[in-house]
Order: C-alpha cells, then structure tokens, then sequence
C-alpha cells in the first residue's frame, strides 16, 4: 500500500491557481486532492478539471449532497460523469435517497456518507434536534447513521477519529475517511470538536485522513506532509497493512 494514498488534502481556497498550485507542490506526497464547497461553488467542474490538470492522482468531490431522492441522484451521475473518485452525501438526506445516489454514480466513483461533522458539539446535536440519548453520545448518533450507510450501499463513511473505531467494529468492510486530524506538532486553533492524530485514527481503523491546516500552515508544507506520512505508514504497519 503507498500511504501517499490515504492522505487527503483539502482544497480549501476560492482561486483556481491557487487550488493548482497546491497540487503541484503537494502532489508527490498527497495521494487525493479535495474539492469542497467554497471552490465547487467558485468554479464549478472546472474546478475537477484544473485539479486533474495540475497533477492530482484522485479528486474527492466534498458537497455533501443532502436533498430529494430524484435531485441527488442527478447530482451524483452529472459529479461521476466527471471522473470524481469520491463523492460524497448527508446520511441525513435518508437511505432512500443516498441509495439512489449509490446507485447513479458511474465509472467507479465511491459513494461516502457523511455521519456527524466534527464541527459538532453534544449541545448542537440537542439543539438541532437529535433525540436525547444520541445527543448525549455522539457515539451513538454515528452508529445510527452508519447503519444507514450501509444499508444503503455507500463504499464507506466521513467520521470523527473519535468514533470510526466503533464504526470499524461494527461494519468492518466500510472504508472510513476522517477529518478533523492534528498532528501532536500541529497546534492550532480548532474549529472541530473531536480531534484526533494522525497514527491514533489509524490505530482506531481509519483508512483515509483528511488533513489541511497542518500541511498549509507549515514554513515547509512538504515536509510537513511527509513527517505526516511517516506517522502514517508507522501506524498503518501496526495494523498489519
């Protein structure tokens, strides 16, 4: 396994030379590039084909598709036709409609379900509306949904590092990608709840992470990357990869 591959790096930026730029320098040691919804929105699949054009090896589509089964199926085959890798849905838009998502995409294009977004805190959970008991363990509300991604077909789930080991446990053929990963040299201020590192959301079962600020942040972003990647293969010959 080239560990390159399970490191995802966040296009976090509205510019298109900027989103290129970072490909170019990043791409020796990022296995997958992703687009989210600032420079979606921005560019629109241009943006797929700018990052492809600057050296990306795979293109995760990061829009978190959440609405009617018809409107997200059409969503979902217009982004596959697109040549995206990853795709992902809201597990709250319901099994229903994430499996006609499932179902759409075409040309290999991997279907995560989005569970509950670090950026979550128990509180929020309450206030939007979660009933109690999943409120009160996040854990919980995860695993609800997860069963849900199962049920319907997706290729995997977006979890905190907190909870994929239970996800792991529970639905072992799920791939599970997760964000909100800080190295121990990463100090930073975190607008995610439930963070975790590098080798701890491997060690827990995590099989792509998801990490920007770090990579970004750093007088060296390569090097940076690369003692990211070093921590990862690290933990990833711990579980016997």
């Amino acid at each position: 396994m080239e560990v390159k591959r399970r490191l995802i790096f966040p296009l976090d930026v509205s510019s298109l030379n900027e989103a290129q730029k970072w490909v170019s320098q990043l791409k020796d040691n990022v296995g997958v590039f992703k687009i989210g919804l600032e420079l979606f929105v921005a560019h629109g699949p241009v943006a797929i084909e700018k990052v492809r054009e600057a050296g990306a090896d795979d293109i995760f589509l990061d829009l978190k598709l959440h609405d009617i089964p018809a409107t997200m199926e059409q969503a979902a085959r217009a982004a596959s036709r697109h040549g995206v890798d990853i795709l992902t849905v809201h597990m709250l838009a319901g099994r229903q409609a994430v499996r006609r998502t499932v179902e759409a995409v075409e040309g290999g294009t991997k279907v995560f379900g989005v569970t509950v977004l670090t950026s979550h805190t128990r509180a929020e959970l309450m206030e939007i509306g979660y009933a109690p008991e999943l409120s009160r363990d996040v854990k919980e509300a995860v695993l609800r949904l997860a069963n849900l991604a199962y049920r319907a077909g997706c290729h995997g789930v977006v979890c905190s590092g907190k909870e994929v080991s239970a996800v792991k446990e529970a639905y072992r053929h799920l791939k599970t990608i997760v964000p909100g990963v800080r190295p121990e040299w990463a100090a930073d201020p975190q607008d995610q709840a439930r963070v975790v590192t590098p080798a701890e959301a491997i060690l827990n079962g995590a099989d792509y992470l998801v990490i920007g600020r770090p990579i970004r942040q750093a007088d060296d972003p390569c090097g940076a990357a690369q003692k990211i990647l070093a921590e990862m293969k690290e933990a990833f010959e711990k579980r016997g990869f």
